[in-house]
């Protein structure tokens, strides 16, 4: 296997992780997926250490199988390209089959969607540009 760079992963971590936060923020599409989703966003969420050390290991996780399926010193653009298509013809897809069976609304795939597409993409960026 490939050795892979811990620092450019937890660094495509740690961007994704923000870039989610900001996604699914105010300033973006809070209110639109609360809405689509029936989640009051004036709720606390149960157990915020559980849920967000569990996002973060996840993002984890996908930032160091995108890091091994690019390798260990990517072009930039094949980074951004593999990240893209990592992001819309695997993970949106696969989404796309569950939200079809859970009846969920085509705004809220869309806004899920392109969230895990750019994540992809910024991960990829990340991964790229480190070296």
């Amino acid at each position: 296997m490939n050795e892979i760079n811990i620092s450019a992963v937890f660094a495509a971590t740690f961007v994704s992780f923000i870039f989610g936060a900001l996604w699914y923020s105010p300033l973006l599409f809070l209110s639109r997926w609360c809405k689509e989703t029936g989640v009051d966003p004036n709720k606390n969420i149960s157990n915020p250490a559980r849920v967000y050390g569990v996002t973060f290991l996840f993002t984890l996780i996908s930032a160091f199988a995108l890091a091994i399926i690019l390798g260990e010193e990517p072009e930039l653009f094949t980074a951004l390209l593999t990240g893209g298509l990592v992001g819309a013809g695997l993970v949106v897809t696969s989404m796309g089959v569950n939200y079809q069976f859970a009846g969920r609304s085509l705004m809220h795939w869309l806004i899920d969607s392109f969230f895990q597409i750019f994540r992809f993409i910024i991960m990829g960026l990340v991964l790229g540009l480190w070296h």
